[in-house]
């Protein structure tokens, strides 16, 4: 009897979506981040065939602003520094992905947790999904971001990011610092590409703020388009380097004010396996070398500077 009861409260709670490894909420967000950066929060819930009213949100801290980007058929809102995603009814897709951008304010600094939570009902039961309490590290422009993710008011110590990078299978994507030309009123921007073990197609998308007008220079044989703040470059065959260098400008439109901040990835297949590698921005001067094969001030960046 007891044997009994114990096989059909399992089976309760299988079908009630509380079992461990059912449904899960998955976050992907920078760990470092300067202050008066914009960056991208992309949220993964694996809701199976929940269909009913659920909500995600997520609390961040003060001085971080969230802006809507991609909100999967959900209902958006941010107050009183809560991010929420509502839906009365789920989509019948088993994967949702949710994404939104958050602008980091100028005059603050140090370690912030951003905890999340995914509510769903189903038969009537209220489950609820805790993400991990993601921690992220804000710096004042100038320092160096530390790698043990403790910061102290005194710490400059760097990212320093290696290019190519030592193991070959790892797939690299770094944007030098854009650096602004009176000469021609406009950015340059560089990306330094590590190929890796990347098979099939891949993109690399950027944001770029509301002001701006982005233009392609080289980006090996990538489709480019500049449409709706979003810079696109799709490559239907990779180039046959492993390692190499693309670059775009960026023109301030007239009167434009406003601070020139870029958010990005990189959208690869591997093994069939789609992946999403957030860019990673540092200086040309803190760029390491790997066996003498880092990226030399080209052409374009010498006449770019003249």
């Amino acid at each position: 009897m007891k044997k009994c009861a114990f096989s059909l409260l399992f089976a309760f709670l299988l079908l009630s979506g509380f079992t461990d490894n059912q449904v899960w909420v998955k976050a992907k967000m920078p760990n470092n981040v300067y202050a008066g950066d914009r960056f991208t929060v992309e949220i993964t819930i694996n809701k199976l065939d929940l269909q009913n009213f659920a909500e995600y949100k997520q609390s961040l801290p003060d001085g971080f602003t969230a802006i809507e980007k991609q909100s999967g058929a959900a209902n958006f809102s941010f107050k009183k520094q809560v991010v929420k995603f509502t839906w009365v009814r789920l989509p019948r897709v088993p994967v949702i992905v949710l994404t939104y951008d958050v602008l980091v304010n100028e005059n603050i600094k140090g370690q912030f947790s951003i905890p999340g939570q995914f509510t769903y009902i189903y038969n009537n039961q209220r489950g609820t999904v805790q993400l991990s309490n993601d921690k992220i590290n804000v710096y004042i422009k100038g320092e160096r971001f530390n790698n043990n993710n403790n910061i102290s008011n005194n710490q400059t110590v760097s990212d320093n990011f290696t290019f190519p990078p030592k193991d070959p299978g790892k797939v690299q994507c770094l944007r030098l610092r854009p650096e602004y030309s009176v000469k021609f009123n406009s950015y340059l921007v560089t990306l330094l590409v590590s190929l890796g073990n990347i098979q099939g197609k891949s993109k690399i998308e950027e944001y770029i703020p509301s002001g701006f007008t982005a233009s392609m220079i080289d980006c090996k044989g990538a489709l480019f388009t500049f449409d709706n703040n979003k810079v696109e470059m799709i490559w239907n065959k990779m180039p046959a380097q492993k390692n190499f260098e693309i670059s775009y400008k960026i023109v301030p439109n007239p009167n434009n004010s406003t601070r020139l901040i870029l958010t990005g990835r990189m959208v690869y297949i591997s093994d069939g396996i789609s992946y999403t590698l957030p860019i990673q921005e540092t200086e040309r001067s803190m760029l390491n070398k790997t066996s003498g094969n880092e990226p030399n001030k080209t052409d374009i960046y010498n006449y770019f500077n003249e």
